[in-house]
């Protein structure tokens, strides 16, 4: 990880209670993945109304997450400040386009896939609003233990935030090598 990303990844945990808050106390809400939601499905509701402080009930406080905005930031705070700033703005609407939960028991596997359509308002940390508009099509996939999501990958399907972002210095991951499930032949 690069400086730029270590020293983002710490700003954002220490903004995330101003961000959570930035519009003011949301009303909350009972409704849990336990109450018979899906946990992807929870996750996508919270995610849609800016109803971050809803991911403490089905996301684990030290869940690693990997995107290409940063590949091994960690904690559920860090993930909900880092969500609130993009709310904040892009100001997208989140339409559900798939959602999958293979989970059994609180263990296992669940995707959703949501088309982002976004218009930069409000800085981004340190990028400067422009007013561009876009579409993002990306697709999270939840690794699941104990009733919360323990690992959150984001895949891009289409690269239009990624390319915005970077093109403005937002720093992305290179040269990322996972734990495999399976190691491909070498050629």
């Amino acid at each position: 990880m690069n400086i730029k990303t270590t020293l983002l990844a710490a700003a954002l945990i220490a903004v995330a209670p101003a961000v959570a808050l930035a519009d003011g106390p949301k009303e909350m809400t009972t409704r849990t993945a336990a109450a018979g939601t899906s946990i992807a499905r929870e996750v996508y509701e919270a995610f849609q109304r800016g109803e971050l402080r809803r991911f403490d009930a089905v996301i684990a406080p030290n869940v690693l997450i990997n995107s290409p905005g940063g590949f091994g930031m960690t904690g559920v705070d860090a993930l909900k400040t880092w969500g609130g700033a993009f709310l904040k703005a892009f100001k997208p609407r989140i339409d559900l386009i798939d959602e999958y939960d293979g989970t059994k028991n609180g263990e296992g596997r669940a995707f959703i896939t949501v088309n982002l359509n976004w218009k930069h308002v409000e800085p981004f940390f340190d990028i400067k609003p422009t007013g561009r508009e876009g579409t993002s099509i990306e697709t999270f996939l939840f690794t699941v233990k104990g009733g919360k999501i323990v690992r959150w990958d984001v895949a891009d399907n289409t690269i239009d935030i990624a390319h915005y972002l970077t093109d403005r210095g937002w720093p992305s991951p290179h040269n990322v090598h996972p734990e495999v499930l399976v190691k491909g032949v070498a050629r």
